[in-house]
């Protein structure tokens, strides 16, 4: 038996079958992984839709979480609920809340009123006005890119053709074609009405979940703690902590920052422009704003923009006008408002930022360049932190 085992065929012939056995199992799993690779996407599709509610819950209780600690500060100091420290937290969620919405409401009255040159408090009405109005400034935008671009033989359709052109289309349908076309219509009616619906819930349920993670932030933050601590040990928590402070440093300035300085852009820019007679003010401050979440960017749509819709309207003295506006506007917020509303922990070489921002648009798109420079900041401090220990 020894010998048998021992001879060198033997092992070739073993070794031949479990490669030919191992071969047929590899092809059956490559001819089912279309099936498996489906079914994976598909199970973290579905995992990712029920997390998304409990992900932006956290995301938006990390926005809101310094204000609330600002106002539960304040709060604790009345003699009445100062011992009652449930009750005082949560009287400074709804005040955190309540200002949040406040604060909307009172922009939103602000470039309706501007726009309207009306003084009012802002409505539904009023906001289904500055969303036609948009519109309407949006598309009489490209129809006078277009009307430019003709002098230079360049067509392209206009709202008109495109709007006769989709009405010719309906009209023009049989029977058997329009009975399919309106399945699609329905399905796809039925199917934007499932995704507003979704949003919607998602969004309901991202609030409850903040409020939770705001009311109880220090409760579970004591429970993970001592979770991590039990599973990495004390060194491994050791490092692991001081990775988590340094990434609250870089992100929580850096994203709560630039989302209020785009809103105050935003607004800022609107109005100012709005009051200086510059055409598509408003598309230009919601541009700026939106540009403004990306470093470097909001500047070049500021003076892009103001330069190109004053020149389609042959406005040339509002365009020394509007630049002067957006250059005392990005001014102030550059050197006075910017850094205080970012974090001074975020400070970032302007070449590393570019660099970050061509990686990060590389990697992730839109989501990547916003995220870039934090994530800069973060790995920044981690080299400098390699750089002292080797030293």
């Amino acid at each position: 038996m020894k010998k048998f085992s021992d001879d060198k065929y033997t092992k070739i012939a073993i070794l031949t079958v479990i490669t030919v056995a191992a071969s047929y199992l590899a092809i059956l799993i490559l001819g089912q992984s279309g099936s498996l690779l489906m079914g994976l996407l598909s199970l973290l599709a579905w995992i990712f839709d029920v997390v998304t509610p409990l992900i932006l819950g956290l995301v938006f209780a990390y926005i809101l979480l310094p204000v609330v600690n600002v106002f539960d500060k304040l709060l604790g100091r009345l003699p009445l609920i100062k011992d009652k420290p449930g009750l005082c937290r949560g009287i400074s969620i709804f005040t955190t809340l309540f200002s949040l919405f406040l604060v909307i409401f009172i922009l939103l009255s602000l470039v309706i009123s501007t726009i309207t040159s009306n003084i009012h408090f802002i409505s539904f009405e009023d906001l289904r006005l500055m969303a036609e109005y948009i519109g309407v400034q949006a598309s009489n935008l490209y129809n006078e890119i277009r009307d430019n671009l003709l002098r230079y033989d360049i067509a392209i359709p206009d709202t008109d053709t495109l709007l006769k052109s989709a009405r010719h289309q309906i009209t023009s349908i049989d029977g058997k074609k329009g009975s399919n076309i309106a399945q699609v219509f329905g399905t796809g009616l039925l199917g934007a009405f499932n995704f507003v619906k979704n949003i919607v819930v998602q969004f309901f349920f991202a609030i409850i979940f903040s409020i939770y993670f705001l009311y109880d932030n220090k409760g579970m933050g004591k429970y993970w703690s001592r979770a991590f601590r039990a599973i990495l040990g004390e060194k491994g928590y050791g490092v692991f902590g001081i990775c988590l402070s340094d990434l609250d440093r870089c992100f929580a300035g850096y994203i709560r920052g630039q989302l209020a300085d785009a809103v105050f852009m935003a607004v800022v820019m609107t109005v100012a422009l709005s009051i200086a007679g510059i055409p598509y003010a408003a598309l230009i401050g919601i541009a700026t704003g939106i540009g403004n979440l990306i470093p470097y960017v909001g500047p070049v749509v500021a003076y892009g923009m103001t330069i190109i819709c004053c020149l389609l309207k042959g406005e040339f003295k509002l365009i020394v006008i509007g630049v002067i506006i957006v250059f005392i506007i990005q001014t102030i917020d550059g050197n006075i408002v910017n850094p205080r509303l970012l974090s001074s922990s975020i400070d970032v070489h302007p070449v590393l930022v570019i660099v970050a921002l061509l990686f990060g648009g590389a990697i992730g798109g839109l989501l990547g360049m916003l995220l870039a420079v934090p994530v800069a900041a973060f790995l920044r401090i981690q080299f400098e932190r390699f750089v002292k220990f080797r030293e």
